[in-house]
């Protein structure tokens, strides 16, 4: 047919059976590559996606249904996926941090404080004030904070915050690292919590947040502790590689999520109650837990 309608186009030309082929070949090739110039084209108009990297304070799979809503609007509202990192461990984590390896991020106030040093641009922290406590079984003979010395200690992360500030607070009550008290870690504040409901552990170090995430049962069985430490809670971070329009797009899409059904689910459940400005007071009240994170991290603890 193709033969036949080029003929009558051109009544001299005739194709032998070799060129016939060639040409079919020449024509499919030109297709292929035209092909791929559109698609090219399209992924290029098409913008990355964003790197969301939160610390390690639970699960990998905890941390992605957690954020669900968090990240569903922000890729509606944005026009851009989504894709949530997180990192092995805290000590990971904020190395990642600092060297720029997420586009946004949700980390702890000490975290926050020394990424913004790198020249991290700081959004939001959670309206809740973060405070650590320390969690003991309901039944134990530990009745008061000064009960504590020689016993084991759990906790997420040396480097989590609740475990910052409950360490300043036991070496600001005269108590030393090894000596008198032990630091044992695990891998989540939820396994910490329940190492101190089944006799594993003495105590453990967490905050309220996550104490209002844990198994009922699990909640049924302990005791709280609390320090008189009250610090700003997790921050919202960006890399200023998004520029600042995108920036401001982000800050404006996470200040109207509070609003949303979605929005106001997530700072239920969580525990969060929403989002506030970070004031230079907050920056103020950090300073020495940043001070001891940074000796904690040299010492490789």
């Amino acid at each position: 047919m193709i033969q036949q309608t080029y003929s009558r186009l051109n009544p001299r030309a005739r194709l032998s059976p070799g060129k016939w082929t060639d040409a079919i070949f020449w024509l499919l090739r030109c297709l292929m590559i035209c092909s791929l110039a559109f698609s090219g084209l399209a992924n290029a108009q098409q913008p990355p996606p964003i790197k969301l990297g939160i610390m390690p304070f639970n699960s990998t799979l905890a941390l992605i249904k957690t954020h669900q809503p968090l990240t569903r609007y922000l890729e509606a509202q944005l026009g851009r996926s989504v894709i949530i990192h997180t990192s092995a461990d805290y000590f990971t984590f904020v190395n990642e941090l600092l060297n720029n390896q997420f586009d946004l991020a949700i980390a702890g106030p000490h975290f926050g404080s020394m990424a913004r040093e790198r020249g991290a641009v700081l959004l939001y922290r959670y309206q809740a004030i973060l405070q650590p406590v320390f969690v003991v079984r309901a039944d134990s003979a530990i009745k008061s904070l000064e009960d504590l010395r020689g016993k084991r200690i759990g906790l997420s992360s040396r480097l989590s915050m609740s475990s910052i500030g409950g360490v300043k607070w036991l070496q600001d009550s005269g108590l030393r690292l090894e000596k008198d008290y032990q630091l044992v870690e695990r891998s989540t504040h939820g396994a910490a919590i329940a190492a101190v409901a089944v006799g594993e552990l003495d105590a453990a170090l967490t905050t309220h947040t996550p104490l209002k995430q844990i198994p009922e049962d699990v909640r049924a069985k302990i005791r709280v502790l609390p320090l008189d430490i009250h610090v700003p809670h997790l921050m919202t971070l960006a890399n200023p590689r998004l520029g600042t329009k995108e920036i401001e797009r982000i800050r404006v899409a996470l200040r109207n999520f509070t609003a949303t059904p979605e929005g106001q689910e997530f700072f239920r459940e969580t525990g969060y109650l929403g989002y506030a400005d970070i004031t230079p007071a907050d920056m103020q009240s950090l300073k020495p837990y940043v001070e001891l994170t940074v000796q904690m991290m040299r010492q490789g603890r």
